[in-house]
């Protein structure tokens, strides 16, 4: 430690250091006479100048200050440190360089714990916290907040990316790599859970979580005939990407007859996906976010939204739900077709009591999206794995677009801003131009415009041509050398006549 530092601001420290120790408890006092606390003493050094130094002396210890006595205010302040820093290793306190990332992950998995009676949607979000959080600490191990720095959050990344996608079980071969957008969502928890324990144990310093920038918005959205290839994906039916059509094959039926006829998925698998029908209609044609789809029912709730088949209304948040946490979910209004199809589901539902819009084929709910039959549809159907369920969203404002539809009844219809369905979804598709780019191209009323503030042009001054018989011009400069050698000469014969003569010569003449 400098001591010249400490001169400078020796009341400073000494402040911060006594605040500091009033934060810390007090330990248990041992039988006996308290000890006598250290202390500042002056000893004559060891050295051979013998000067007279100040000691810090704690027992039998003496620790050398290396101030003489008539520095004693700095000398003062090192003892304070000394003593809060004895302080600190008494009672097991730690510098915040020093904290545990383990510490910091398990008070985030305590402080986010859900209660009993908390639906069940938060445990399984409790779970999926558990897992990143456990990813975490797989990596750092046994590192401590000093080492979290931009190098070693990247180092992560690159690991992360290397490792299986931990939403699948371990050891499923057909589990995917994860991508850079999971990694920045593990360091994520990891930035949230270090703040949220340097906050709640007032912690003078804690590192800064190095976040990657996240990357370009989703510019994909379905057309007509990839809804129509997703359909009859549902349905059973295989896409072949070689002949970019349905895979056919040639069996001969129970009366001996040779057929070609399309080839299908069994039963089991096709009345699994028979769920994934309500969700793309869904998505598609309200534009609704996949969590707020999986918990819709027919009746009224106040954990999830609701649709009014009656009244051609969606609820997208239940009653009891807050709606300034999340992503906003406004009601809006359905089509009459669309209502009329929901009304055979509802028929349909009710008569098996079901009471889940979309639901499993046993009847209850799905408690989180079933994320492994989008992408077998998807697979089936020949679409690219860039099409996710928040695709149906893109898909719904995309088409709006198109359509010409007012901005501000597309925002309300899909819930979302007018600024968002502006900047974001407008810029998907150009062909919602057409009478932009045709109005461009005409200039309809730019003739006939008026313009302020531009001169007008003016026209070109006539310049009438020389006569024929006249002499050519002469450049003004040769003209006013004329006139100089004109003058010279004019000058050197009025002096002969005179009998002029410069002084200089008259001069030479006598001589």
């Amino acid at each position: 430690m400098q001591v010249g530092a400490l001169a400078r601001a020796a009341e400073d420290i000494r402040v911060a250091l006594m605040t500091t120790a009033a934060a810390i408890p007090e330990m248990d006092r041992r039988r006996g006479p308290p000890p006598q606390a250290p202390h500042l003493v002056e000893r004559t050094s060891r050295g051979k100048s013998r000067k007279v130094i100040l000691y810090i002396r704690d027992g039998r210890d003496e620790i050398s200050t290396r101030l003489p006595p008539e520095r004693r205010a700095e000398a003062e302040t090192l003892l304070d440190l000394y003593k809060l820093q004895k302080g600190a290793r008494e009672r097991g306190i730690v510098g915040p360089r020093m904290v545990p990332v383990a510490a910091a992950l398990a008070h985030l998995l305590d402080a986010a714990r859900p209660s009993r009676t908390a639906p069940d949607r938060e445990h399984v979000k409790y779970a999926e916290l558990g897992t990143r959080l456990a990813t975490l600490a797989k990596f750092f191990g046994n590192a401590v907040f000093k080492e979290v720095t931009t190098a070693q959050c990247k180092a992560f990344i690159d690991w992360r990316t290397s490792q299986p996608d931990a939403r699948y079980r371990p050891g499923n071969p057909d589990a995917p790599m994860a991508t850079e957008a999971s990694a920045r969502e593990d360091l994520f928890e990891l930035k949230k859970a270090i703040n949220l324990y340097a906050d709640e144990n007032a912690l003078a310093w804690h590192p800064e979580v190095y976040l990657p920038k996240s990357g370009p918005g989703r510019t994909r959205w379905l057309r007509r005939s990839e809804v129509a290839r997703i359909m009859w994906a549902i349905r059973g039916r295989i896409w072949d990407a070689a002949t970019q059509d349905w895979m056919r094959e040639t069996v001969v039926d129970d009366d001996g007859r040779v057929v070609t006829r399309y080839v299908m998925r069994d039963p089991e698998t096709i009345a699994n996906r028979k769920v994934m029908r309500r969700l793309v209609t869904l998505g598609l044609y309200t534009g609704t976010r996949s969590g707020a789809m999986r918990e819709l029912r027919w009746e009224c709730s106040a954990d999830g939204g609701c649709i009014d088949v009656d009244g051609r209304y969606i609820h997208r948040r239940g009653f009891g739900r807050d709606p300034s946490i999340g992503k906003p979910r406004a009601s809006s209004r359905i089509s009459r077709k669309l209502a009329s199809t929901m009304a055979c589901w509802r028929k349909s539902d009710r008569a098996a009591g079901i009471d889940h819009v979309l639901h499993q084929p046993n009847g209850q709910e799905y408690l989180s999206t079933p994320v492994w039959l989008w992408e077998a549809v998807m697979a089936d159907a020949g679409i690219s794995k860039d099409v996710i369920r928040h695709t149906l969203r893109h898909t719904a404002a995309t088409w709006l677009r198109i359509a010409r539809v007012d901005v501000r009844a597309a925002a309300d219809l899909l819930g979302m801003s007018i600024q968002t369905m502006v900047r974001i979804y407008g810029q998907w598709t150009l062909e919602g131009q057409d009478a932009a780019a045709d109005a461009l191209a005409i200039g309809a009323g730019v003739k006939a415009a008026t313009f302020f503030g531009i001169p007008k042009p003016m026209a070109a001054p006539d310049v009438q041509a020389p006569p024929a018989g006249d002499p050519p011009r002469v450049h003004p400069a040769v003209t006013e050398r004329r006139k100089r050698d004109h003058a010279r000469a004019n000058g050197a014969s009025l002096r002969s006549r005179v009998g002029y003569e410069p002084a200089g010569l008259r001069g030479n003449r006598q001589r």
